[in-house]
């Protein structure tokens, strides 16, 4: 199979429109069933090329293919920060290339049956090693593309989404063999066998999911919720507007929809903006505002983000990520932190732990201390963040409730959110602030996220964004009631809550676990194949 240069080109650029569809909010997911296919007629064509340069070529055309898929699905970034753009498209482009670049040595190396099997290996594990490492990016997770074709994949509550990128993968290797063997004339027998394996993988789960979705019920739990939206401008109303102001219009927002009935007041990400002395919280003005408020309403709860700062006198305690204050012995850290306050004086507290590379926090910063100043968060504070070990649930002794509480980005962390579940969390509030995007897919695609968190957990969320879309999502990934891009208000539900721990829950990303190790034995036997030939070479 012979393809001309352009030709390679425009299969590239294909691959990578066919990707960034996924990312629309078009409910097409499914269309990246055949985003790998452009690309491996492209590895056809090299694997019969006698060229020394065939491998280092292919990696050229799969960066050309993923830079188009994270340039049209990821562009938005650069409203918070251009170099934070820059880097992430490019960078991601380079390891996915990386990842397709290791699947055609394996090719030349192995023959077809454990290529196809290292290729879905070794992407699992990038996306794996990607979500766990210090330059984290899961935006563009394979399993990601059907946040919004939830009636699918119900049965996420056993894989998480990596079980979504699996079936992707699967069906995409099973759909171009068979164009492959209708094109070299294989026997329709074996064509057949592979149509009836592609058969059973695609529609078996979508069935299991289509019954699971149709005869879950939601245990009867419910929790009375309001959710507010501020909509207060991320670039210029957050840090001109006077602190009382924006605290007032929290409240007045929370009243609108108030009574004694309400449960829980949910507000976005650093709704108290300014800095706040963690060790000094029931002196400050803002919390004793909001404080006031609550006791009008002494059975319900406030669960806000606040920008909170502590001080290490003398530098006594202080954590990696603490900085010193100009001509004094101490430190300060800060932290982008959701608070839960009350009519007492106990404020329980979380502090964001998952954090944005390059804007939140600095990767490895022994080699890129220099770029420290440079930092810009999606929150509103500026360097590197302080976080926490454990995920601390937010808990309500009037009902019992425990409430796991991600700060934006951590929403789209399948396993991390399971920490909270394990912790005995019921239900779950995202807090957010997507107005720094402006009205972009990223807000969207943020949202459509949390729908996934739902699935995985079997947790009803309610998410609140500063703008954005703030929403109550049920058990099943549905979204019940929305409050869109540029609107301030609140909207009020009663969303179960529920005590089941999924097979998920219990075990998390076991897939790509696996996956990793099958990895490193498969690189291993490469690395071992080689020296050998060269010893035979001698």
């Amino acid at each position: 199979m012979k393809l001309t240069v352009l030709q390679k080109i425009t299969l590239s650029i294909l691959s990578g429109l066919i990707f960034s569809l996924g990312w629309t909010q078009l409910g097409i997911g499914w269309i990246i069933f055949i985003g790998f296919i452009p690309l491996l007629f492209i590895m056809e064509s090299l694997l019969t090329s006698n060229s020394k340069s065939r491998t280092s070529a292919f990696f050229g055309y799969g960066f050309i293919a993923f830079f188009v898929w994270n340039l049209i699905s990821t562009w938005w970034i650069y409203h918070a920060t251009i170099p934070g753009a820059i880097a992430a498209i490019i960078l991601s482009a380079i390891f996915m290339s990386t990842v397709t670049y290791l699947f055609f040595i394996a090719l030349i190396n192995f023959g077809r049956r454990i290529s196809y099997i290292a290729f879905v290996s070794f992407w699992l594990s990038f996306e794996y090693i990607l979500m766990n490492s210090q330059v984290s990016w899961p935006w563009l997770i394979l399993g990601n593309a059907f946040a919004n074709n939830i009636k699918i994949i119900q049965w996420y509550e056993f894989t998480g989404h990596f079980g979504g990128s699996l079936w992707v993968l699967i069906i995409n290797l099973l759909i171009f063999e068979i164009i492959r063997f209708i094109i070299v004339k294989i026997p329709k027998l074996v064509i057949r066998k592979y149509l009836i394996f592609l058969f059973l993988i695609l529609i078996v789960p979508i069935c299991f999911s289509l019954i699971r979705y149709y005869t879950y019920k939601e245990k009867e739990n419910p929790v009375d919720i309001v959710v507010i939206q501020p909509n207060i401008d991320s670039y210029e109303e957050k840090y001109m507007l006077p602190v009382d102001v924006q605290i007032n219009n929290i409240i007045d927002i929370a009243k609108s929809k108030a009574d004694g009935k309400v449960d829980y007041f949910v507000a976005p990400e650093t709704a108290i903006p300014y800095g706040m002395d963690k060790d000094n919280m029931n002196e400050d003005i803002r919390i004793n505002m909001l404080r006031a408020f609550i006791s009008e309403y002494p059975n319900s709860r406030l669960i806000i983000g606040a920008d909170t700062r502590r001080i290490y006198y003398k530098g006594e305690g202080k954590l990696e990520t603490a900085r010193l204050i100009k001509n004094t012995e101490d430190y300060y850290d800060i932290f982008n932190t959701a608070l839960q306050i009350d009519t007492s004086e106990n404020i329980q507290i979380y502090h964001k732990s998952k954090l944005v590379p390059g804007v939140e926090m600095l990767p490895y910063p022994k080699i890129f201390g220099f770029l420290e100043p440079l930092l810009l968060d999606l929150g509103g504070m500026h360097g590197s963040h302080g976080t926490q070990e454990e995920r601390t649930v937010m808990f309500n002794n009037i009902n019992d409730i425990k409430v796991a509480v991600p700060i934006c980005y951590e929403s789209v962390y399948g396993e991390f959110i399971t920490d909270w579940i394990k912790n005995g969390a019921n239900l779950i509030f995202v807090i957010t602030n997507d107005g720094w995007w402006e009205d972009t897919p990223g807000y969207r695609q943020h949202h459509s996220f949390s729908r996934l968190r739902a699935i995985e957990t079997r947790r009803s969320i309610a998410r609140s964004a500063n703008t954005g879309i703030s929403s109550f999502i049920n058990q099943r990934g549905d979204i019940i009631e929305t409050l869109g891009w540029d609107v301030r208000g609140a909207i009020r539900q009663k969303l179960n809550a529920n005590d089941y721990r999924t097979f998920y829950v219990k075990y998390g990303d076991f897939l790509p676990r696996m996956s990793v190790v099958f990895t490193i034995i498969l690189l291993a036997v490469q690395f071992i194949n080689k020296i050998l030939r060269k010893i035979k070479k001698k």
